[in-house]
């Protein structure tokens, strides 16, 4: 019976043997077999991680070749295991002293996430040996080599060449153009190595980097130099709110200059913040002013219903138009001028008249021929139409109005490109900020004759009228003034803010630049005559020397052989 009840307990702890056996192969077969794929993967993400790095931008050049925007190796911070550091809050506090994030989110990033993870990427390549001492003082944080931005020259051209952040392009060129300037990406596979004691970084995928590229602008490094030296001093000087100073060439269309003030430098764009950033050159429109009586003059003598000699009764200086009086900026030195006179003293009341004869639907249609109240070819991000209401939406006070410059608001790169069609002979010019373009096919938006006496005209405000102060020494340059009020605004101080203008051509028989100076809210001083009339004298002077060097470029070439065909 012993023996009996012995061989019982024997095949029952058998047949246990053989249940356990089965559910252990069961188990493994279950593990390695069914779900063997997810475990492996499992394994494979707990000790490796898949990600991508930015390859080299394209560099942006200036017309000759010199770099306004590169390409640089800059430190990257990252940890493999965040769970596993021994320091989570020192380290965000020293990653957030060398990369301006905050300490905060840098520590939620450490104790929310369990692989991979970024603490600081892309930082000025100048703090190489800071980044060092983080990994050298936290174990478990590592540094990684990235492709970055670098502007040798700081602060030029900022507002045009704009900066980037770790997604690509931000603002200006750089964000406008990112398709065009981003390197692409590579992929790596992120491994830790048999201890476990640090990363090491593989080419996960095959490919070759591609050839380095380079994009060649239309800037003159020189003149936009020259552009934003005298700008600064100018704003400064005035303490004005912000200015523009645009340099094209009226047959090429080809920007030389793009200058805004205040600045920025694109190598730290947190210090300034986002309003610093803007090009105000096409994202702000302003009331032209004065500088719009080109456009009526030029309506006036192109339509045929007018010549330069013709007379407009101006008296006092003054006009009463409904509930409103027109006045003069200066009482008229006689009570009859010409047309030429008009434009020389810069006469509301004279433009007022010149306009109210053309009638509405003749003004707009040359509004909208200059290009008023749309966006340029360029169509750059953020830039603005500016404002030009339909003439059915206009008042009885509109026309008289917008004939000397109120009630519309265009952009610096509209009021200089309205320019540049006088003086270019009477061509629409379309913009270029890529010199390999081709040139606008030539179309003809003013007869000849009419941009000849446009120009002798301007040539008179400079020599006789208001804009003595725009004279180069040497050269026959010529122009107009303009000061805006910005109606209905008050300046903190109580004081009636205005813009400062002046947009001319040089040299005035076969222009080869138009250049417009704005400069916003000046202190003191209010009129363009007395501000931006010097700068663009300074400019234009330097700009002239400039395009006389012996290897000038081929769009030089086209405007002193006469231009367009």
């Amino acid at each position: 019976m012993t023996h009996g009840r012995s061989f019982s307990r024997l095949r029952l702890f058998g047949a246990l043997v053989v249940a356990l056996a089965a559910l252990i192969v069961g188990r493994l077969v279950y593990l390695q077999v069914l779900r063997g794929g997810y475990y492996a993967a499992l394994a494979q993400s707990q000790a490796q991680e898949r990600i991508e790095v930015d390859l080299p931008r394209a560099t942006l050049m200036d017309r000759h070749g010199f770099p306004l925007a590169a390409s640089t190796q800059c430190p990257s911070l990252y940890t493999f295991e965040p769970q596993k550091l021994s320091d989570p809050v020192g380290l965000a506090r020293a990653v957030a002293s060398v990369s301006g994030r905050d300490a905060d989110d840098i520590l939620k990033d450490l104790r929310t996430r369990r692989k991979f993870t970024w603490l600081a990427r892309k930082l000025p390549f100048q703090k190489y040996d800071d980044v060092k001492a983080i990994c050298s003082r936290f174990k478990g944080c590592e540094m990684m080599e990235e492709s970055g931005r670098y502007y040798p020259n700081a602060s030029l051209a900022a507002n045009l060449v704009g900066c980037v952040g770790t997604d690509g392009g931000l603002t200006g060129l750089e964000h406008h153009w990112n398709a065009t300037l981003q390197g692409g990406t590579r992929h790596y596979l992120v491994m830790r190595d048999a201890v476990a004691t640090r990363l090491i970084p593989m080419e996960m995928l095959p490919e070759v980097d591609p050839k380095p590229v380079a994009v060649r602008t239309t800037i003159d490094q020189a003149i936009q130099f020259e552009a934003e030296r005298v700008l600064d001093d100018t704003v400064s000087e005035l303490n004005a709110k912000d200015g523009v100073v645009i340099v094209l060439d009226p047959h090429s269309g080809d920007i030389l200059a793009m200058a805004v003030a205040p600045t920025f430098d694109p190598n730290t764009p947190g210090k300034t913040g986002p309003d610093a950033w803007r090009n105000r050159a096409v994202t702000d429109s302003y009331e032209p002013g004065s500088t719009f009586k080109m456009v009526t003059l030029s309506a006036a003598l192109d339509s045929g219903r007018f010549v330069p000699s013709d007379t407009i009764v101006v008296g006092n200086g003054t006009l009463t138009v409904g509930p409103k009086t027109i006045h003069d900026d200066e009482p008229p030195i006689k009570s009859v001028y010409t047309l030429e006179e008009v434009f020389a003293h810069s006469s509301n009341v004279g433009a007022a008249k010149i306009g109210m004869a053309l009638g509405e639907e003749t003004m707009y249609h040359y509004m909208r021929l200059f290009g008023f109240g749309q966006p340029t070819a360029l169509r750059l991000t953020g830039e603005s139409a500016g404002r030009l209401r339909p003439t059915k939406e206009w008042t009885m006070l509109s026309l008289p109005c917008l004939s000397f410059g109120q009630e519309l608001r265009s952009t610096p790169l509209q009021l200089a490109l309205a320019y540049a069609a006088v003086a270019s002979g009477g061509y629409r010019v379309v913009p270029r900020l890529l010199p390999d373009q081709p040139i606008a096919p030539p179309e003809r938006i003013l007869k000849a004759s009419t941009c000849d006496a446009m120009r002798a005209m301007m040539g008179r405000v400079v020599t006789e009228g208001t804009g003595k102060n725009a004279a180069v020494p040497g050269v026959a340059v010529g122009g107009k003034t303009g000061t805006a009020q910005k109606i209905g605004q008050k300046a903190e101080d109580g004081r009636r803010p205005f813009i400062a203008y002046f947009v001319g051509m040089a040299p005035i028989d076969n222009p080869r630049i138009v250049c417009l100076v704005m400069v916003d809210e000046p202190v003191g001083k209010i009129y363009g005559g007395a501000i931006s009339a010097p700068a663009f004298s300074k400019i234009v002077g330097f700009s002239l020397k400039r395009l006389a060097y012996p290897d000038r470029d081929s769009s030089v070439d086209l405007a002193l052989s006469g231009g367009r065909p």
